[in-house]
Order: structure tokens, then C-alpha cells, then sequence
């Protein structure tokens, strides 16, 4: 039975129907992008960012409002901003490689005859990866959009709050940067409480004692450091599901105290997903051939992790460079791990 929690996936605009907890943030920031053209979004790790954004303001928009461009640095961040407009302009004489930033954003209105919403998702990969070189360029960039006259252009950028001091020299070059700015905080016990309740109840599962089990699982998934990360709650869910779907009673799934109880705390859920994925993915590169497979999928899965841990924006030449050299690994192997990370979504499909 398939499960039907996001687990590391953002929730999306399909999926309002069980985005719940995040009301107030959602109208807040809907009321900031009015308010000016240039937003800053940041919080902790965890605190869905991403998913207030994809989900929450995206909803409270007609299609006809809003025409969104989501942009992650990968190589560059100039480069990923430019050519997510090329994909989005309509057929035009003019070369788009020879088009500024803010033309590219005034053909691509002309278009659509939308305004155009710049969001700029975990920023703080510019700081991690990028260099000072491709940091001024975007500042500028910024800088020339806002001021351009008669742009239909808003900008979002979401961060992590630990890198706010990291935007010392952008606020140099956009000295309004932090006028506009909106922190997501942890959400509150009972917002977490609604929002389990709320996600059960949506995909039709039943809870015993209702009270003493999400209680539980809340107590199950918090860090004494850093509370609750929503992105945790789901990975939770998720196991349970697997774990009360062949308890079920005809086609009623049911969380139990018992259950939360098996699964236990949110540290042994993902050693023990990864330990069972793993070695799925050590059988399927066997079975191509390679003899040498034990622990060759987490040495690729380190490789594309920063000490930071964020994804590191990586080909497979550089993934393969990265890896000892003496075990015959190939670009095919490490593209198939590749695929499986997508499979069990710790690796998104967009990267």
C-alpha cells in the first residue's frame, strides 16, 4: 500500500487540502509581497519555508495573479535565474542570451501579462558554494530589478536564519533589504497537534486515542535542541502508515499507541529506512555487474552532501571524482543511485 505523506517532498500547490498550522504565516506573507517588492522569508532548518511558499501563498493567488519562477543556485546563481526566464519566455526574434535580467523579466510580463515572482528557494547555497564574484552579480542584478521602472517584478528569497548575517554585503548594494521581512517560527504544540489530526484525518486514517497518540508521536519526533522539524512529522507519518497498514481492519488504517510505540523515535525511523534502502540499492548495482557494491551508495550519498547539509550542486564527473578511485565505479552507477534517491524522494526530481 502506497503511503500518502509527503515525507521529504514540500507540499505543492495540489496539496491545500491538507496544508494545515500555517494560516497566520500564509495571510502574512501574502500581505508582504504586497507590500513591497522585495520579500525576505528565513527560519530554521525545517520550519517549512519551501512549503509556506509552494503552498500557502501559491493558493492564495489566481492563476491569473501571479506568474511564479522558483530558482535554486545549482551552478549559478545568475545563470539558473537567467535561464529559468528563457524557459518561460514565448518564441521571440531577439536572442534571449543577449537580453539583460530585466528585459528577460519585462518579455516575459508582455507574455503573460502576469506579474512576475522571482523566488529564490535556500538562498543560503549562495554562501555556501558561491563565490564573491557570482555574490555581487546577483546583489546587482537585485538591485537593478527593483529599480527598474514600471517592472512587474517581485522578489522573494527564503533562508535559513543562521545565514542572516551572510547578508552584510547584499544589504550594502539593496540597503531596503530587510524592510520587508518575515521569520517562520516553530510551530506551536497545539498548531502541531491540528496539523497531525488534520493530516490523518484528510488521507483517511483513524487515530485510537487521540490525545495520548499524537501526544506520543510529537514526543517521539522532538529534539531536545531544535523542537519539531515539520519535515520530521512527515517521515514519522509515513512509518507509521507502513507500519499500521498490515495491522489494518478491512480498509481502515488505524494509529495506535501500540504502533507509535513499535515505531519508536524519529532517529531509529531513518537509520532504519536508509540501512533498508541501501541495501536495495547495493542489490540493483550487483545486479549490473559491479563487484564491489558495500557501502558504495551512502559513499555517493556523502558526496553530494556539504558540511552544511545542504545538496551539493554536482555532474557526475564530479561525483565520480569525489569517490575512491579504486573501486571501478562508473558514471552509470552513480546515476543509478541517483534514480533510487529520487525513488525514496531524498533526492528531488527538479535537481
Amino acid at each position: 500500500m502506497t503511503s500518502p505523506f509527503k515525507f521529504l517532498e514540500p507540499y505543492g500547490k495540489d496539496d491545500a487540502a491538507f496544508f494545515f498550522g500555517r494560516d497566520k504565516e500564509t495571510a502574512q506573507l501574502f500581505n508582504a509581497v504586497h507590500a513591497s517588492n522585495l520579500t525576505l522569508l528565513y527560519g530554521a532548518s525545517g520550519t517549512g519555508k519551501t512549503s509556506l511558499i509552494n503552498c500557502g501563498l501559491a493558493n492564495k493567488f489566481y492563476d491569473t495573479d501571479w506568474l511564479p519562477l522558483f530558482v535554486r543556485r545549482g551552478m549559478d546563481i545568475n545563470r539558473s535565474l537567467s535561464m529559468a526566464l528563457d524557459k518561460k519566455l514565448i518564441e521571440t526574434e531577439e536572442n534571449p542570451e543577449r537580453l539583460d535580467i530585466t528585459k528577460k523579466v519585462d518579455l516575459l510580463f508582455l507574455d503573460y501579462f502576469k506579474p512576475v515572482y522571482l523566488i529564490f528557494d535556500q538562498f543560503e547555497e549562495l554562501f555556501i558554494f558561491g563565490t564573491k564574484d557570482e555574490q555581487d552579480m546577483f546583489y546587482n542584478t537585485v538591485k537593478m530589478l527593483l529599480e527598474t521602472p514600471q517592472l512587474h517584478a517581485k522578489i522573494i528569497i527564503s533562508i535559513r536564519e543562521e545565514w542572516i548575517a551572510h547578508l552584510n554585503d547584499f544589504e550594502k548594494i539593496v540597503p531596503y533589504l530587510f524592510d520587508n521581512r518575515l521569520r517562520v517560527e516553530r510551530m506551536s504544540y497545539d498548531n502541531l497537534c491540528e496539523v497531525v489530526e488534520g493530516t490523518l484525518h484528510h488521507v483517511g486514517v483513524k487515530i485510537d486515542t487521540p490525545e495520548k497518540t499524537v501526544d506520543m508521536i510529537l514526543h517521539n519526533i522532538h529534539d531536545k535542541k531544535d523542537g519539531i522539524a515539520l519535515t520530521n512529522l512527515q517521515v514519522y507519518l509515513d512509518r507509521l502508515y507502513r507500519v499500521a497498514a498490515p495491522l489494518r481492519q478491512g480498509d481502515t488504517i488505524t494509529f495506535t499507541p501500540s504502533v507509535v510505540e513499535q515505531v519508536g523515535p524519529i532517529e531509529n525511523v531513518i537509520d532504519d529506512f536508509l540501512d533498508e534502502e541501501l541495501v536495495h540499492i547495493e542489490v540493483k548495482l550487483a545486479e549490473r555487474g559491479n563487484k564491489q557494491t558495500k557501502g558504495l551508495p551512502l559513499e555517493i550519498l556523502f558526496a553530494l552532501v556539504s558540511d552544511n547539509g545542504t545538496k551539493k550542486p554536482s555532474i557526475l564527473a564530479d561525483i565520480k571524482a569525489a569517490l575512491p578511485q579504486n573501486r571501478g565505479i562508473q558514471e552509470a552507477d552513480i546515476a543509478l543511485c541517483l534514480e533510487e534517491f529520487k525513488r525514496i524522494r531524498i533526492l528531488r526530481e527538479t535537481e
